[in-house]
């Protein structure tokens, strides 16, 4: 199951629209997608989004296939340190939502 819902936000919201899927076919393309989320959120100036925290969440991810909880990699924003409120969040999806995620994006 190479597809996963990539999406960011607050933690324990809803965020509906914050999500996109992507088909990662390695797990090195699934930690790229990953940083590249992690990165927008490190230029705007919050912590926690350091090499180690993205490899361990794209490990933990590819990993277990069959949880269909998210896996959150927890932000906080650099004067706050302590107040881990930002995420980004990733978990499984199917081929079929990938296939509707594409004909919504081309619309």
């Amino acid at each position: 199951m190479p597809y996963y819902f990539i999406s960011t936000g607050l933690r324990g919201a809803y965020c509906d629209g914050e999500s996109y899927v992507v088909h990662a076919k390695t797990r090195r393309e699934l930690k790229e997608c990953i940083e590249s989320e992690a990165n927008a959120y490190r230029d705007a100036g919050y912590v926690g989004a350091n090499k180690r925290a993205i490899a361990n969440i794209a490990a933990a991810q590819w990993r277990d296939k069959k949880n269909h909880l998210p896996y959150c990699l927890p932000l906080a924003p650099s004067h706050a340190r302590d107040n881990y409120c930002h995420g980004v969040f990733v978990s499984p999806a199917t081929r079929d939502e990938f296939k509707a995620y594409q004909k919504e994006c081309e619309k």
